[in-house]
């Protein structure tokens, strides 16, 4: 469970090769997890205080307060919350051509990295706390937040040639299997498909119970469950940013029918498809100038938990 504030771009104006997406502010309670799921955009969360884990296909990280994380475009990930000292984080979510070079050539993310440490975080949580006024959908307040994106990976520019902190880097790659990394890029590409665990363990050519326990062994989740999030997590976002009905997201997701789509979305999200939808489409922040992290923090504060939220 979580508590969190966010805005979201339901419907793009115009193009743009800097491009908002969306960001947010967010508490989770302990062992939340996110996830798994995958973007079609460029994801940054900040770590604002406490400690999390965040999974790649091939790694695995344990962050804290000023640690940065980034999620890349179509690669499935997952996220989790420690159990005795629950990480806040903000989020980021930037589209765009130039986005895309700007990550990879010029920022601290270049050459594959996924995480780097800042120890001045301010500026771009302050960022990020004005997207959250700019929530009209009109066209002006999309070019805002088209600037605020820019602004945000100017910073990133400024980092660039830091070093990631080796003691956290890559330390996942003795623990995590080659049958399970297999085993996601499998998800990946099949999750929309009527896939099941069997389907899974005769791909990559391992036994179904050996498979389950490594893949249990690697991530903390059994692959059961991790594929009916990776569908849930989807079709969160198709609920979030497009038309489509119910019934579409659930065949677009690889459920059988709408009914145990939203008998399965129910359980692991506590609301339904539709009160999902009109809830993430409500904003608590009238526009203000300026907000600063405390009043975010008093807002966050009386909300009611949710279970998921980026």
């Amino acid at each position: 469970m979580e508590k969190s504030l966010f805005n979201i771009i339901t419907q793009h104006t115009f193009q743009s090769s800097i491009c908002f997406d969306f960001a947010g502010v967010s508490k989770t309670f302990a062992s939340h997890s996110s996830g798994p799921l995958k973007r079609s955009n460029y994801l940054i969360h900040i770590v604002l205080a406490g400690h999390g884990t965040y999974f790649t296909s091939n790694q695995k990280y344990t962050l804290s307060a000023g640690d940065f994380f980034l999620v890349r475009p179509n690669e499935t990930i997952f996220y989790q919350a420690d159990l005795n000292d629950p990480w806040h984080y903000a989020w980021i979510s930037i589209g765009g051509d130039e986005t895309t070079q700007l990550i990879e050539h010029f920022s601290p993310f270049k050459n594959n990295r996924y995480i780097f440490s800042c120890s001045n975080i301010k500026q771009y949580l302050q960022l990020i706390i004005k997207t959250l006024t700019l929530t009209d959908q009109k066209p002006k307040s999309e070019l805002q937040l088209n600037q605020i994106s820019s602004t945000f990976l100017e910073l990133l520019m400024d980092e660039n040639g830091l070093e990631v902190n080796s003691s956290r880097q890559e330390i996942s790659h003795q623990l995590m299997s080659e049958y399970t990394k297999l085993a996601l890029t499998y998800i990946n590409n099949n999750f929309t498909y009527n896939t099941s665990i069997n389907d899974i363990a005769t791909a990559i050519k391992i036994n179904r119970s050996y498979f389950s326990r490594l893949f249990q062994r690697d991530l903390g989740i059994s692959p059961k469950q991790f594929l009916l999030r990776m569908r849930i997590n989807e079709a969160c976002q198709l609920l979030q940013t497009t038309q489509l009905s119910i019934n579409q997201i659930a065949e677009k997701v690889g459920f059988s029918n709408a009914s145990i789509f939203g008998h399965s979305f129910t359980q692991f999200i506590h609301e339904t498809p539709s009160a999902y939808r009109k809830r993430r489409r409500f904003n608590n922040i009238s526009k203000q100038y300026p907000l600063e992290w405390h009043q975010i923090d008093d807002i966050l504060g009386g909300l009611n938990p949710v279970q998921q939220s980026t």
